[in-house]
């Protein structure tokens, strides 16, 4: 081949490879990036899904089950003065306690008010005793059985009664809540916190007084909110449970008079416990 019919083929060689675009290499990450339909897509798909826990919307209203802790964290989520207001209207029952519960449950006072009980109770009763065996000369010797009874009596009360109320209520188709249920017997041992306190005073008259209004204020209490969640069942559940948890909580009060409520140390022989 002549170099004059090579240099018209070189030239058209060259005229193209100056048309062609020059490659470059996609810059997949900075292209994903930039507007348009296409890319906006791919964007969106790869975008992760939220986490959600296994097991999340078995349980109503939380997201969560009652195996993760973020299901009792919703129980837990009152301050100071959410738990001061539901002791006060447990304490003097004038205002609907489960109005005021339902809208914000918690399980902090359910658990507190009954352990402040406790404490107060075992507290009060040494003290009381101390006084007692000071005046008659004789040696003090604390019973820490006491505390013991006072757990085992208050946190049975509140967990037993308390389910057997949700059992029966949900049964009958009132469609109580178990923590509703519970709340209503933790806080109801409040009236016990005071009355433990003025008990102290070394008047047997006056301890059977106080034993009595607590009877009263507490059962008030307890006999109003468990006869709301009664009501939500139409009817179909008799009314025999209202005195039976009554004749129950009136046996605890017995419970707290002899046990924690009176002096049991006799100055001399023969002499009863005053």
């Amino acid at each position: 081949m002549s170099r004059g019919q090579a240099n018209p083929d070189y030239n058209i060689v060259v005229d193209v490879d100056d048309d062609e675009p020059t490659l470059e290499f996609q810059d997949f990450a900075t292209a994903g990036a930039q507007p348009g339909r296409l890319n906006a897509g791919a964007a969106t798909a790869a975008a992760p899904p939220p986490y959600q826990p296994a097991g999340a919307g078995e349980a109503s209203g939380s997201g969560h089950s009652a195996w993760h802790v973020e299901y009792w964290a919703q129980y837990f989520n009152v301050d100071s003065r959410d738990v001061v207001q539901r002791t006060y209207m447990a304490v003097v029952p004038k205002d609907s306690f489960l109005d005021v519960y339902n809208a914000n449950p918690d399980l902090w006072g359910t658990f507190w008010v009954p352990t402040s009980v406790i404490f107060a109770m075992f507290v009060t009763a040494s003290l009381s005793q101390s006084i007692a065996e000071a005046l008659a000369g004789a040696k003090r010797e604390y019973d820490f059985t006491m505390l013991t009874f006072a757990v085992a009596t208050v946190y049975t009360y509140v967990l037993a009664v308390g389910s057997f109320v949700y059992g029966v209520t949900k049964y009958f188709g009132s469609n109580p809540g178990l923590m509703e249920c519970l709340s209503v017997y933790g806080y109801a041992m409040a009236v016990w916190i005071p009355i433990s306190v003025l008990c102290v005073l070394p008047f047997n008259w006056f301890r059977w007084a106080m034993a009595a209004v607590g009877f009263a204020l507490s059962g008030f209490f307890i006999m109003r909110s468990v006869n709301q969640i009664v009501s939500r069942s139409n009817g179909r559940l008799h009314k025999a449970i209202i005195p039976l948890l009554l004749a129950v909580h009136a046996l605890l009060v017995v419970v707290f008079k002899f046990k924690f409520f009176s002096y049991a140390v006799a100055s001399a022989p023969g002499d009863a416990p005053k």
